[in-house]
Parts: C-alpha cells; sequence; structure tokens
C-alpha cells in the first residue's frame, strides 16, 4: 500500500502519530509513505526514514524544486504546498498506479483494505468524501460559488488511480487556473481548485467510515438515528479526520477522540 503525504516540518509530529496508527492498524501491509516536499532538511528526512523502518514502513521523499512553480502565483494564501496534492500524478514515479493520499492530521484506527481496494468505475480517477454531514446547505453554496454540480470533496482523505489521473491532470492547466482566479473565488484555495478542476472525476465515499470529521461525533449520531455511536466508530471507522484549528496534539480543548489520538501520540 502506497501512501502520499505532503508537509513541512511544523507538521512531522503529527505524521508520525498518524504513521503509528496507520502501521499498528495495518500490520499486514507492505506500506510505502512517499512525501513531496520543497526543503525538509537532510537530517530530519534521516529521521523519518529510520522512524518507517521501526515500524516496517518504507518512507521515499521527494523534493520538487522552487522553479518548478516559477510561473504559478505564490503567495502566503497561495504556498507552494498547496499545488503538491494537485499535481501528485505528475510527480510520482509512474511506475505507481494507486495512492492513498492522508492529511498528517487524520488518525487510521481501522484495516483500510476495503478503501485501498476500491473500484474506480468509468470517468472517475479520484475516490473523497463530502462531509455532507455538515448539511445540504453549505454544499449548495459550493457548487454556486465553484459553478459545479456534484458534491464538494473533502481533501483529506482522497484515493487516487495515477494511472487514469495521468491522462487528465495537467501542472499548466493548474497554475493558468490558479493565476487567473481571485481571491475571493478561492476560499480553501486547494481544495476548491481539487473541487473546480477535477470533482467530476471523483468517486464520492462515505464519510463516516473514510473520512470522519472528529468534532462532529453528535451530528453523526443524530444523522444515523444513534446507530453510529462511539462503540460503532471504534469498530467500522477507518480514518478519523482532526478538522479545524483545534489540533489534539496542541491541547487545545477536549473532544470525545482528544484521549484515542493522545493514546497513539505517546505510544
Amino acid at each position: 500500500m502506497d501512501i502520499l503525504v505532503t508537509f513541512d516540518e511544523n507538521y512531522i509530529p503529527p505524521f508520525k502519530t498518524m504513521l503509528k496508527s496507520l502501521m499498528i492498524n495495518n500490520p499486514e501491509q507492505n506500506t510505502t509513505f512517499w512525501l513531496i516536499h520543497d526543503g525538509i532538511e537532510e537530517k530530519q528526512l534521516r529521521d523519518l526514514i529510520h522512524f518507517c523502518l521501526v515500524y516496517g514502513a518504507k518512507f521515499e521523499p521527494i523534493c520538487i524544486p522552487k522553479k518548478y512553480f516559477k510561473d504559478a502565483k505564490i503567495t502566503k494564501r497561495y504556498p507552494r504546498s498547496m499545488y503538491y496534492r494537485l499535481m501528485a500524478p505528475l510527480v510520482l514515479p509512474e511506475t505507481l498506479d494507486k495512492i492513498l493520499y492522508l492529511d498528517p492530521d487524520t488518525l487510521v484506527i481501522n484495516k483500510l483494505d476495503s478503501l485501498w481496494e476500491t473500484e474506480f468505475p468509468e470517468g472517475k480517477f479520484y475516490a473523497a468524501a463530502s462531509h455532507a454531514i455538515v448539511g445540504n446547505l453549505t454544499d449548495n453554496i459550493n457548487k454556486i460559488r465553484l459553478d459545479t454540480d456534484h458534491s464538494y470533496f473533502n481533501t483529506g482523505v482522497i484515493l487516487m488511480n495515477l494511472a487514469k489521473a495521468r491522462k487528465i491532470v495537467d501542472a499548466d492547466e493548474i497554475i493558468k487556473t490558479v493565476n487567473e482566479s481571485r481571491d475571493i473565488e478561492l476560499i480553501l484555495p486547494d481544495q476548491d481548485l481539487f473541487n473546480a478542476m477535477y470533482g467530476k472525476y471523483t468517486l464520492e465515499i462515505p464519510e463516516e467510515l473514510y473520512n470522519y470529521d472528529a468534532r462532529l461525533y453528535l451530528a453523526y449520531l443524530l444523522n444515523s438515528a444513534n446507530k453510529h455511536d462511539l462503540d460503532w466508530v471504534l469498530s467500522n471507522t477507518c480514518i478519523l479526520h482532526f478538522c479545524g484549528k483545534k489540533k489534539p496534539w496542541l491541547s487545545q480543548g477536549f473532544d470525545v477522540f482528544t484521549s484515542l489520538y493522545k493514546y497513539f501520540m505517546y505510544r
């Protein structure tokens, strides 16, 4: 199983927690983590290689030269890192046919086999969840804002069929779209771009299984008529996603999954 991550030095600790949770709950998988970055120090990369080996995983960093984005809009709001997920099919080795992107603020609490083995129907080469649990109003606003007719996908978890994606994804088109956009059009720049450019090629997967927003336990519980309680989540959900500004590793408050996160964090 191949896992894609993109982060800078600040997100190394949460990445290690995510990695531990994934490897502990998927011990039979032959796993390689691929990092797309633009300048993490060699010493830190060596540490990550060693850390992965301790857990039985491989680690392959790919550094993108800054000149690759010489014609791209780069600002505080549009950092180079926002392009990495979008350009991943073009940056990763062509020997890879499939990869699972995970944000470092996720936690893997069950086996990923069902997600990894997802089949893509004709015309689809990404799979992601929409976080529709927040309601149709937000989804409809995003459809109007981005002029789309599909769900608004959260890009914290994306299964990618790289072989298919390479036929469609174009770096120049991505850069052109960003350069011609106004700030008001892209509220969450990389996620908005993904939805506007590739949402129509995306298969929707169940968020309660593969991209569970850890802030919204009560919403999931009520929406499922009390079926998706804590026992159900711990038995069925594959990926918890700690969305938003309050992160469990920063001790910024407590929610129902904070203790679970810190269990993996301190192992």
